[in-house]
């Protein structure tokens, strides 16, 4: 008899016995191991997730596994999350209440497919291709940055805290990758739109990208989120989508729950006590509420991240970078693409370890000049506290030189 290890996930399965995609299948599972979903997600997917996801009982899979001759192990793993019925949680299958955070992502989706599908008609066919058509989809497309900015920052980095990294691992360096090829390519054509015939294949080849990144995100991420999310987490992440921005989507729907619950909060804050306390420092002292309006004039983002690596305060006056309240108290970890996550590590230590002391980079992003600086906080003995973050859009500077 066969042993068969539910622990592993369906492309590791599939590929050491194809039987495994015969049996799946009979399951009412086959979706899950087509060719396409094998390379979307078999990677990040186990049989008792997928079970969970598509409401299937363990003990079928189980039998029907047994029946072919296969012993199976891991057949109880925490990955069965059908098992895990806490009260407030969304099933895939539910329907979600206007202005849900996933309707909202899925209305983005919808939009989106539209201008896809405007790109590839011009791109993909053999006819004349209109270049504007062609320069204004491209440009609106760039509204992937924000729909992208909310998965990364609100949905995937919420499934941390559950143990779930396969979607984060998968998606994150893809959505770089999908943005910044539509970067390039966008200036391409705004500069000169001839180049429209010269990037066309490149164009399309995006346009591909960008539609299964849709497929992931309906097939994978948001049925995880789904499952897993309380009510109130989701009305936390309601709450951030404003300042995260809607792209594709010209009137988003409101989620009456959701907009109860942020008002609420809101005056929460604003009733503290605390905003008419006083801060004393070495050259005066100031009232919360005074600081609080200060820092609000400052066109900079600025973030703290502690000595513990937990991201404590951020205020985003900049508006480079969306900054979520629901980032507070992550590990600095989280909040970053894996690939960059080795890097950020590095620099703490350097800062930790008085290597150094700060780092400038200047770069354009968007075609703004925008200059980030991280800075080492130490105490009055010389203890690390934390680093500073201050992120600056420098168009208006350069403007102002440029006059004279």
């Amino acid at each position: 008899m066969k042993t068969i290890d539910f622990s592993l996930m369906v492309a590791e399965l599939v590929k050491a016995e194809p039987k495994v995609a015969e049996i799946l299948t009979g399951l009412g599972l086959g979706k899950l191991i087509s060719p396409e979903a094998l390379q979307v997600m078999g990677n990040i997917m186990t049989i008792p997730r997928a079970a969970a996801m598509q409401g299937v009982a363990m003990e079928k899979i189980i039998a029907a596994f047994t029946e072919q001759g296969f012993s199976v192990v891991n057949g109880d793993t925490a990955d069965n999350t059908a098992s895990c019925a806490m009260s407030g949680h969304f099933d895939q299958s539910d329907s979600l209440p206007e202005g849900h955070p996933i309707e909202l992502m899925r209305a983005e989706n919808a939009g989106m497919e539209k201008v896809l599908d405007i790109l590839q008609a011009e791109c993909a066919g053999s006819e004349a291709i209109d270049f504007s058509v062609v320069i204004q989809n491209l440009q609106a497309l760039n509204g992937v940055r924000s729909h992208y900015a909310k998965k990364e920052e609100l949905l995937m980095a919420q499934l941390y805290k559950y143990g779930v990294t396969g979607p984060s691992q998968v998606m994150w360096n893809e959505d770089d990758e999908i943005k910044k090829e539509i970067g390039t390519l966008t200036r391409a054509v705004t500069e000169d739109a001839d180049n429209v015939l010269i990037y066309k294949e490149r164009i399309a080849a995006v346009v591909k990208k960008a539609r299964e990144m849709v497929y992931k995100e309906e097939q994978i991420l948001f049925p995880l989120c789904l499952r897993f999310f309380t009510e109130e987490e989701w009305l936390r992440i309601y709450r951030d989508f404003p300042e995260m921005g809607m792209a594709f989507v010209e009137q988003p729907a409101k989620w009456e729950d959701g907009e109860r619950w942020t008002a609420a909060e809101l005056a929460k804050v604003t009733e503290q006590e605390i905003l008419a306390g006083k801060i004393q420092l070495p050259t005066g002292e100031l009232t919360v509420k005074q600081l609080s309006a200060i820092l609000a004039l400052l066109p900079l983002d600025l973030t703290f991240i502690d000595a513990e690596e937990k991201l404590r305060f951020f205020i985003n006056e900049g508006r480079v970078f969306p900054r979520p309240l629901a980032a507070l108290g992550r590990d600095v970890a989280e909040c970053h693409p894996p690939h960059i996550v080795p890097v950020v590590k590095n620099l703490v230590a350097d800062f930790k370890a008085k290597k150094r002391s700060s780092l400038e980079v200047a770069r354009y992003i968007m075609g703004k000049p925008i200059l980030v600086k991280y800075m080492a906080v130490y105490d009055e003995t010389g203890a690390y506290m934390g680093t500073l973050e201050a992120v600056q859009d420098c168009s208006r500077i350069l403007e102002k030189f440029a006059h004279r």
